[in-house]
């Protein structure tokens, strides 16, 4: 059985940037069912799930800036027309609607991978680079429906390398002076990342951010 696993709000946000010069009170939705269909046409899918986050405050308790950088505004209708989408999908469409209140996503995601028969096919759809986690199991394939391609797999702890650089995009802060080359030597060697985390803090801030950025179990 394949599995097309699309990351919802993902999906709903790439459609609002693509009408960024445009107005209308459907342009979001009209843009999000036109790149969907080609979608589901080129994977040809047994079940489609379609992902909505929900509210981790076990995060937020972690790190309360946790994706405290993001500028929300409603200027486009943005959320009248993100309802109308998830209300024409729910009504009119064979697609599963799935929401953990307590959980972002990403862990629905995770789980809903972890899951799946041992013969089945998962393909998720996300330009979110957290799902390289995900990359290395089999089965497994991430597509980027920006570059219209898959990820390549990584075989190095993603985790840790990103609890190393941090994660703007969610607000995590990383270790000052450590950028991507870096943050790889370390986690390719035990022994430097074990000697780098016994000074100061260091492994109370990596430990709080492999918490933040690890998909977690429900």
């Amino acid at each position: 059985m394949k599995h097309l696993i699309l990351d919802g709000y993902n999906l709903l946000y790439r459609a609002r940037h693509s009408m960024f010069h445009r107005s209308g009170n459907h342009s979001i939705v009209y843009a999000f069912f036109r790149s969907l269909r080609p979608l589901i046409e080129k994977m040809d899918p047994d079940v489609i799930s379609f992902v909505l986050e929900g509210h981790p405050k076990w995060r937020y308790d972690l790190l309360p800036e946790y994706k405290g950088q993001r500028k929300r505004h409603d200027k486009d209708n943005f959320r009248e027309q993100k309802r109308e989408i998830i209300n024409l999908i729910r009504e009119y469409f064979p697609i599963n609607i799935m929401r953990h209140p307590d959980y972002e996503c990403d862990d629905v995601i995770a789980n809903l991978v972890w899951n799946k028969g041992d013969e089945d096919e998962c393909v998720i759809v996300s330009s979110d680079t957290d799902f390289l986690q995900l990359s290395a199991l089999q089965g497994v394939k991430i597509y980027n429906p920006i570059k219209k391609s898959y990820f390549d797999p990584v075989d190095f702890d993603y985790v840790a390398w990103k609890s190393l650089r941090g994660d703007g995009s969610d607000n995590i802060p990383g270790f000052k002076g450590i950028g991507d080359k870096r943050a790889m030597k370390l986690v390719s060697a035990p022994s430097e990342l074990e000697k780098f985390l016994s000074i100061d803090d260091h492994r109370e801030l990596f430990e709080k951010n492999m918490n933040l950025i690890g998909l977690r179990e429900i």
